[in-house]
């Protein structure tokens, strides 16, 4: 593999595996912040995000629901439900 090849896979790579201690800083950062600004959709789509990629659908949805409600058009929060609820096991609500 090319130095420039492999040097864009390593970045890559390093970029989507992070350690689980560095999951619990992020976790924590964003939990503090919100605590400090519950009304910041952005840090609590990035919690929901990252809460996603842990496979924590449950607590995924709760966020992106949250966004939903302050935002009902929000794109990524639309995204983020549909596809935490089938993962939750918790059946998608329609909003009638």
């Amino acid at each position: 593999m090319p130095s420039k090849e492999r040097d864009a896979f390593h970045t890559e790579t390093s970029a989507t595996h992070h350690s689980s201690a560095e999951w619990l800083v992020r976790l924590t950062q964003l939990h503090q912040a919100l605590m400090l600004c519950p009304a910041d959709l952005q840090t609590r789509c990035q919690l929901a995000a990252l809460l996603e990629r842990l496979e924590q659908y449950e607590e995924a949805l709760v966020h992106w629901n949250t966004v939903l409600l302050r935002d009902p058009n929000h794109l990524k929060a639309r995204e983020g439900v549909a596809r935490c609820g089938p993962q939750s096991g918790r059946p998608l609500q329609s909003k009638s």
